[in-house]
């Protein structure tokens, strides 16, 4: 595999476990995401959303930093590792979505879990990633809020984000059908935008 092929495949299992360790380190700001699957889900928003942005306007938001998309806390070396895991599980997930939208499956979906609060939680970080996507350029987002139907299509993100209070009044067989049919509507946000952009 060349340098080229590397930059843009999808993230190995110790690449993930890098990618977590730091996430849960006290190398990050405060405020920053605190698990892959928040990563996960807020570049979904990205890559599925109406503008297409440069590492620099997305990754300060995951490591909360003002002025830099280096904690600075990181050395230069460890900082550029980040940023090259951030970018090309970015990327592996716009090549998915534009290679076969279909098969797009998310990250809770492709990680075992010790039990069912594990996922749950992990489902909810998700959830709550994608909201943060949206939030990043939440004015180019409102064509989608007008109608009342495609509008819809994110409900799901805020209710299992338990953002909105909707989540306490589900019962258990509703929530596993609404996070059964979560690719289905990002797949149907990601149609709406590739119809709708430019």
């Amino acid at each position: 595999m060349n340098l080229s092929e590397s930059l843009h495949s999808p993230l190995s299992v110790e690449e993930f476990a890098k990618l977590k360790s730091f996430l849960f380190s006290d190398l990050k700001g405060e405020e920053s995401f605190s698990s892959v699957e928040m990563v996960d889900g807020y570049m979904t928003a990205l890559a599925v959303g109406p503008e297409v942005m440069e590492p620099d306007i997305w990754i300060p938001y995951i490591l909360n930093q003002e002025t830099s998309d280096e904690p600075c806390s990181l050395s230069d070396a460890d900082a550029g590792m980040i940023r090259e895991l951030l970018v090309r599980h970015m990327d592996s997930i716009t090549l998915q979505l534009h290679a076969d939208s279909d098969g797009f499956i998310p990250l809770f979906e492709r990680v075992k879990y010790a039990g069912r609060k594990e996922k749950d939680v992990a489902i909810e970080h998700w959830a709550f990633g994608f909201t943060m996507g949206i939030e990043l350029v939440h004015e180019s987002w409102k064509p989608l809020f007008t109608d009342e139907e495609t509008g819809m299509l994110v409900m799901p993100m805020l209710i299992l984000s338990k953002i909105t209070d909707d989540y306490k009044s589900l019962k258990k067989d509703e929530i596993f059908d609404m996070v059964q049919l979560l690719p289905d509507f990002v797949i149907k946000i990601d149609s709406y935008w590739k119809q709708h952009k430019g």
